[in-house]
Order: C-alpha cells, then structure tokens, then sequence
C-alpha cells in the first residue's frame, strides 16, 4: 500500500520539471497530451469544466476567491516561453519537450489515481478502512477512560470495540462475497445500540428523579473525545455511503446508517457532558430516547430490505441517501443548467442537440484530474428523461424563452454566464 505512493512521491521529488509548474500547467499539457491539438476556447471550457464540477460555477457563490481562478491565456502564454507549447493558426499543441513533461505528468497523476482506488475507493477497501477507524476509536476512548476514571468512556470504548469486531465481519464477508452476513451484523447491533441508548436515557431519568445521579468525571476529556469521534463517524457516514451506493452493496450502506446513528449518540454524549457542566442532568437523555427509536427504525428498515435480498428481489438504492447527497446533487444540477444557458448563448438551441452537447461535454470529453479520479456522479443522470426538470427554472427566472421549440437566451441569461465565467477566468469576460 505504502511502497506504491512513496514511488510516486519519490518520482515528483526527483523531477525538477514537474516541481517547476503549476498545477494549471499540468492542467494544461495533460488536455493537450491526451486530445492533441486544442484551441483557446475548447482549453478554457476543459477549465471550466473542472471549476463547474466542485460547484465554483454558481455566481452567487460569496466564498469564490478571484485569485484562484484559471487565467487560461496567461497560463498558455508561459508554456510558449518556457517552449513546452506552440500556437499554429488558432490551436495550441505540445513541443516534444511539452510532449515529454505532459506524458510524466499524466503518468504520475494516473498511478496516483490508481493508488488511490485501490486503497480508498472500492468495497474491500472501504470495509478494510472502516476496521481501521473502528480500532482507532476504541483505542483512544479506552485510554481516555482508564486515564480520567470514566465509566462512561470505557463503556464507549467497549462498544466501539465490539464495532471493530463487527465491522472486521462485514470487511470479511466482502472479501468472500457474503455480504449478507455483514449486513445482518450490522443490523444486529444497531438494534444492541438502540436498545442500550433507550435503557442507559431511562435509567438515567430515574437516577435524576431519585436524585441519585453523578456529575460526569473530566467533562473536557469526554467532550474532546466523543468530538473526534463525532467527525470520525461523519466521515464515515460519508465514506461507506459513497462506496455502498457506487458499488451497490448492501453492507456498506447498512454501516452508513450505523456511522450516522453513531453522530447522533455522540452528540447525546457531549450535550450530556456540556449540561452536566451546569447541574443539568436530564436533558440529553430525554434526546437519548429519540436517538433510541431512530436507531431501532433504521434497523428495522434495513432488515426489511435484506428480507428483500434474500428473496431475490432487486434492491433500489436509489433511496438510501447518503451524507452531503442533496447537496452534491443540488451542485450538478446548477453546473448542467449553466452549461446549458452556454449551449444556448454559443449556438446550440435545440432539445436534443443540447442534450448531445451536455453528454459530450461530462460524460465523453476527457478533463484532467476529473477523469483520472472519477469525480463525477453524472453517469447517473438521464439528462433526457430530466431535461424538462432542469430546464424550467432557467424559464421561469427568465434566462431562457423557448419559441418553436427552439431556445433563446435572454439578456438576463447572457448576464449570468458572462458573471460566471469572469469568475472563473476574473479579467477574461465572456
């Protein structure tokens, strides 16, 4: 795992060439390498392309730093100095010397990309990482209690023990293609920890009404603690989901759920130590039992859905959203409705040759760094079947007008992308 990425470090350290340029520039001569001659305009949409993809194509986005942004013609411009690039007639394509930096540059960020899906971005490894957190989570709440006393701690420690023991389950099933049985671990102790959240809120309001309860030992240790914990259980809620619903397996996206019923009880944890702080010591336990039927719901829904599995019924993923999801998708939706309002400004006014164009443009044309590393979620996307959908907003805000089913672009649509555009590239307007 190790010995692949110290190679290709080592390689990037050893390369004054690459170590000299910009990641613009890499951006650039990878483009030309891979699609050979380019011109200006099909090099900045290729930049474009990869801006729109990490959402920066939206104007009303106030965190854009101008300063970041691609200034593709300057960029060019250099690699005509440092003679890695020519400009024939209105393309630009790579000297040999160009050629030679493109094609290490190219291979470089190719084994990294290989690297990392093989290490991060496949069922196995995902469920081998999980083990890995898991461990690392035990280990620290385990050493947090036994060094502030907590009872508390060491029984989170515990559980996050018997997590790393379950979740070794489901990274072994995976590997010997039994991810029902992972699944069915997974379920198993979503409804131990449902029911062991529900009983420790119960005993602990009648602890209170018994005025027996006890202030929570080094609170600042428990709240640092179930903190990091907190953001591992994020990250993980993530992870697996991403993994899970790419790849469509079950079991990941049952520790999905898992992780995520996870942040839910160690935010209990920490508003329970925060309140305890102040000689409050019933609220969090009153969140507790809702944590407790969310938890058992959730268990109950996945083991509808391996019912399902096991009858051979086919199982709709599409439903299980993960972390971020909306979101990501919101990002999409606004990159397509922008490259649309583009089409339309450059020419293209037809239904289905925008839906051409659009399908050219994120799912055939070859971006740097995009295409190596997958970054994209638009293969799920049926941009005929949707086109309707994302079109109308761009019609009712008055961007587009549609007349004989062809589209116009209106001033204010002319505005929009003209905006977005200079932020891309501030001092190049459209």
């Amino acid at each position: 795992m190790l010995e692949s990425l110290r190679e290709i470090i080592k390689k990037w350290k050893e390369n004054p060439h690459l170590r000299e340029h910009s990641e613009m520039d890499r951006f650039l001569l990878m483009a030309l390498v891979k699609e050979g001659p380019l011109t200006l305009k099909e090099l900045e949409e290729k930049s474009f392309l990869f801006i729109s993809r990490f959402g920066f194509h939206n104007v009303r986005n106030e965190s854009w730093d101008h300063r970041d942004a691609f200034d593709v013609t300057k960029e060019l411009d250099k690699l005509i100095e440092k003679n890695m690039a020519v400009l024939t007639g209105d393309t630009y394509e790579l000297t040999e010397e160009g050629r030679e930096l493109a094609e290490e540059s190219a291979e470089m960020i190719e084994k990294g990309a290989q690297w990392v899906k093989i290490q991060f971005l496949n069922p196995d490894a995902a469920a081998r990482n999980t083990v890995i957190f898991d461990f690392f989570l035990a280990v620290v709440k385990l050493t947090a209690g036994f060094i502030s006393g907590s009872v508390g701690l060491l029984a989170d420690g515990a559980d996050a023990a018997v997590d790393t023991g379950s979740a070794s389950v489901v990274w072994i099933g995976i590997k010997m293609k039994k991810e029902l049985i992972g699944t069915i671990v997974i379920i198993f102790m979503m409804g131990v920890t449902g029911v062991t959240v529900g009983y420790e809120s119960a005993v602990k309001i009648l602890d209170v009404f018994q005025g027996s309860v006890e202030p929570i030992s080094r609170p600042y240790l428990v709240i640092s603690v179930e903190g990091v914990a907190l953001l591992v259980a994020v990250f993980l809620c993530f992870y697996q989901g991403f993994i899970g619903k790419k790849y469509g397996s079950l079991a990941l996206l049952s520790q999905s759920i898992d992780s995520k019923n996870h942040i839910y009880v160690a935010a209990v944890v920490i508003c329970g130590a925060v309140f305890s702080m102040f000689g409050i010591y019933f609220l969090d336990a009153i969140v507790g039992f809702y944590i407790s039927f969310k938890i058992l719901k959730d268990g109950l829904g996945l083991s509808k859905e391996v019912i399902s599995s096991v009858k051979g019924e086919e199982i709709d993923f599409s439903k299980f959203e993960i972390f971020f999801e909306k979101r990501w998708r919101m990002g999409i939706d606004d990159s397509l409705r922008f490259w649309m309002l583009y089409l339309v400004r450059e020419g293209t006014t037809e239904k289905d040759s925008i839906i051409a164009a659009l399908e050219r443009m994120f799912m055939q044309t070859y971006i740097p760094i995009i295409s190596e590393f997958e970054f994209t979620a638009m293969d799920e996307v049926d941009l005929r079947e949707r086109f309707d959908e994302l079109v109308q907003p761009l019609l009712d805000q008055g961007m587009l007008e549609i007349t004989d089913n062809r589209f116009t672009i209106t001033r204010s649509g002319r505005q929009h992308v003209s905006s977005t555009l200079q932020q891309m590239r501030y001092h190049q307007i459209a």
